[in-house]
């Protein structure tokens, strides 16, 4: 079976991002919980102007919600 080009330096960036994410959670002192809370707030956002690109790639900045 071949692996598609990518799949090795993205399995490298999400390890290297749990490490980062597990630095900042015992830097900040945050419990799992928090911690989650903030990745999925980040997330959110991102989510939010994915949406806003597919459905207004004219206006991104458009919410996804209108026509």
């Amino acid at each position: 079976m071949k692996l598609h080009h990518r799949t090795q330096s993205v399995a490298q960036a999400s390890a290297d991002i749990s490490l980062a994410l597990i630095a900042l959670q015992q830097e900040h002192g945050l419990t799992d919980i928090e911690m989650m809370q903030a990745v999925a707030t980040w997330q959110d956002r991102k989510l939010k102007y994915m949406l806003r690109a597919e459905r207004h790639p004219d206006d991104p900045d458009k919410p996804a919600e209108q026509e």
